[in-house]
């Protein structure tokens, strides 16, 4: 009988710390995390009045910090603010900073009715063959040249706002538009080559 002397005791206490009043410390962690997130806002604010401020030196320095950081919240604000930034670059930055982070791009492409018919008329049979829907893999990236690799010999680049790629025979250059697209032209050979106009969503 006496080893269920402790057993009765700790239900009995499991029952008191369930039915009792919410104890102090609790609502004073709820107050310090309250204040911890003031703090974090103020922090983040700062941090973005520096991306806004006019010190490019300050700018291009905190981005990388943030980027860097670990934090993916302030990663994510400097991606945001950097890919809306009127400096060239720091949006370069962040725009080669997001393409080199995804797995994969996916495009939606659309018949190019500036090219010639020829080259129409492969257009609109791939389409009708493959649907609208182009993508490729990221397989590997190099963060200092902009580099990254779609498969073993097929490679494609970041430069400034720019991406360009030739994923075998076909061949892109997309244009940054706005914070979250790309938009631009495609080539891609499938019994001839059809171009088409190519927009895709990076963010």
């Amino acid at each position: 009988m006496k080893r269920m002397i402790p057993l009765a005791c700790a239900l009995a206490a499991t029952v008191t710390l369930l039915f009792s009043p919410v104890p102090v410390y609790a609502q004073t962690s709820a107050a310090e995390m309250l204040e911890q997130a003031r703090a974090r806002s103020r922090e983040m604010e700062e941090l973005k009045a520096v991306l806004n401020g006019p010190d490019q030196n300050m700018r291009l320095a905190v981005f990388d910090v943030m980027v860097s950081s670990g934090d993916e919240a302030m990663r994510q604000i400097a991606l945001d603010l950097g890919l809306a930034s009127a400096d060239p670059l720091m949006q370069a930055m962040a725009f080669k900073e997001t393409i080199l982070s995804l797995n994969r791009i996916v495009f939606t492409l659309e018949l190019d009715t500036s090219e010639p018919d020829t080259v129409q008329q492969k257009a609109q049979a791939y389409l009708n063959a493959n649907g609208a829907t182009y993508e490729f893999p990221i397989a590997k990236v190099d963060k200092d040249t902009g580099v990254f690799t779609i498969k073993s010999t097929h490679t494609g680049q970041v430069n400034g706002t720019t991406l360009t790629f030739k994923n075998g025979y076909d061949t892109g250059q997309l244009d940054l538009v706005d914070e979250t697209t790309i938009k631009g032209k495609i080539k891609a050979y499938k019994g001839g080559f059809g171009g088409f106009k190519a927009t895709a969503k990076i963010r």
